[in-house]
């Protein structure tokens, strides 16, 4: 017994020697960094939204549509509501950003306020010398865009791009999606094919329930924290509480997270109103813990809370928002993989 934890001891630190290492070196950093920006990111994207609209795509294929017809709806449909909800956001940004620009006009229009400023600044401004320090800053700036302009174009194109590679991949998930447990199956030797069939089939489930889950969580919460802003009195409530749906995604920390933006709104406009948040909070990370998540989250991967936030947290520390999603699911099919296996090995010595 001793003999075979000192075994697995050693295989742990040889392994992480081998990690820390390979982080020293360079190419294989960059490498890794720009894999993940190009591929993995896009592909957890698809997933997530894959798996949010495949029952639409279900519904259209069990009506007779064909799998190519469905998917090619339900895609267009999914891209109709998300440009409506861009469209009305941006429309939305559009009107405060021109009450700005209209007050500042209508200030520097007002001749008396415009002369008085002046009148003031000019007794402790050096004129002479503020047009110099504002030529040589605009130049500065002036230079600065013109150097990254060319990374603007490219960072747009890559946008552009890695949007196109996502929405392609989710095309080819709605049409395809049936057929990848076969065609893997078909590179599986034959005594393993029962086992690897059963285990894509659960993987495809908690797959499925995890991001249906956290959907339906980051909804609830989206929902109750607009009626609830608009309640206290905090201002722009629809777009804060699209920013909770977003982080909601996130387990655990992502409504925390979501609560930063209301709370800096909050303390500017007094404390009563951070009084009425924090209650507001607590009643709604109330609700969630004893209402929502486990009526939402009850058919969801078996996993214990104390490991969920470990997971969630060391994920966040280490790859950010993207793995901190990603970690629970694959983390809860590995140990059903384990489970499955340990069950199967166990079967077979009887």
């Amino acid at each position: 017994m001793k003999n075979k934890a000192l075994y697995y001891l050693c295989i742990v630190n040889l392994g992480l020697l081998v990690m820390i290492f390979l982080g020293k070196i360079k190419f294989l950093l960059s490498t890794g960094e720009a894999i993940v920006k190009a591929f993995i990111v896009p592909i957890i994207i698809s997933a997530l939204i894959y798996y949010i609209i495949r029952p639409l795509n279900i519904i259209f294929i069990k009506k007779g549509l064909s799998y190519g017809k469905a998917s090619f709806l339900t895609l267009v449909i999914f891209l109709t509501v998300i440009g409506g909800v861009l469209t009305h956001f941006i429309n939305y940004a559009y009107i405060q950003f021109h009450q700005v620009i209209r007050q500042l006009w209508i200030i520097a229009h007002d001749k008396k306020q415009v002369d008085g400023i002046i009148s003031i600044i000019d007794k402790y401004v050096d004129f002479q010398y503020l047009y110099e320090l504002t030529a040589g800053m605009v130049r500065g700036y002036l230079e600065l865009i013109l150097r990254s302009f060319i990374k603007i174009a490219q960072y747009g194109i890559n946008s552009f791009s890695v949007v196109f590679f996502i929405i392609i991949i989710i095309y080819y998930m709605l049409k395809d999606g049936h057929k990848f447990k076969e065609n893997l199956l078909q590179l599986v030797p034959k005594k393993y094919k029962d086992i690897t069939g059963r285990l894509l089939s659960e993987s495809d489930e908690i797959l499925n329930h995890y991001v249906t889950g956290q959907s339906k969580v980051a909804l609830s919460l989206s929902i109750m924290v607009f009626f609830g802003y608009k309640i206290i009195g905090i201002p722009n409530s629809m777009l804060i509480s699209l920013i909770t749906f977003i982080l909601a995604f996130v387990p655990f920390v992502g409504f925390f997270i979501s609560m930063i933006i209301p709370l800096i709104i909050a303390i500017n406009m007094g404390y009563y109103m951070v009084i009425k948040l924090a209650i507001m909070f607590v009643v709604i990370e109330t609700l969630k813990g004893r209402v929502v998540v486990p009526l939402v989250m009850s058919r969801s991967i078996d996993i214990h809370p104390i490991t969920d936030l470990f997971l969630v947290i060391s994920s966040v520390a280490l790859g950010g928002p993207f793995a901190a999603f990603a970690v629970v699911p694959i983390y809860a099919i590995i140990k059903n993989a384990i489970i499955t296996f340990k069950r199967n090995n166990n079967m077979t010595e009887k």
